[in-house]
């Protein structure tokens, strides 16, 4: 019996040599060194025999839906009170801001518009150039670099 207990406990047993374990722990005539597994052996078979009546596990997952679907149409109420609450507070500021004369910088004559674009267009230019000096040594860097790779062949 040691033996079958030890490929019990490694996990090699068959079906078969398990039931005789079973029966013999269930039996009266176990060996005292072995009556501290008894109760081990004695709460598996305790654990097949349990039946349990009155458990529908359909009837839970229906009552669950049902509570969801509760909780959706809150929520859903929730969500779209808010959703009017913001499109007021959107609606009404936007009103609230065309109703303001604002003064959009605009010229009286075509003469000092055209001023004022080639002014803002040359510092555009001169901002664009300043930056493109920047870039100058990656040029000579590149040039390098395709001569040593033989990229541009």
């Amino acid at each position: 019996m040691n033996k079958l207990l030890e490929k019990y406990w490694e996990g090699d047993t068959s079906l078969q040599e398990e039931q005789e374990l079973r029966d013999y722990f269930n039996s009266d005539q176990v060996a005292p060194e072995h009556l501290v597994y008894k109760g081990l052996f004695h709460s598996y078979e305790m654990e097949s025999s349990i039946e349990v009546d009155g458990f529908d596990a359909f009837a839970k997952v229906k009552s669950q839906q049902h509570h969801n679907k509760r909780f959706n149409r809150r929520t859903w109420t929730g969500i779209a009170v808010a959703a009017s609450v913001s499109l007021m507070v959107a609606v009404g500021s936007g009103i609230y801001d065309n109703s303001r004369d604002a003064d959009l910088g605009t010229y009286d004559s075509p003469e000092e518009a055209y001023d004022a674009t080639v002014a803002a267009l040359e510092l555009v230019s001169n901002k664009f150039n300043k930056g493109t000096r920047n870039l100058e040594p990656m040029t000579e860097l590149n040039k390098q670099t395709s001569q040593v790779f033989n990229i541009n062949q």
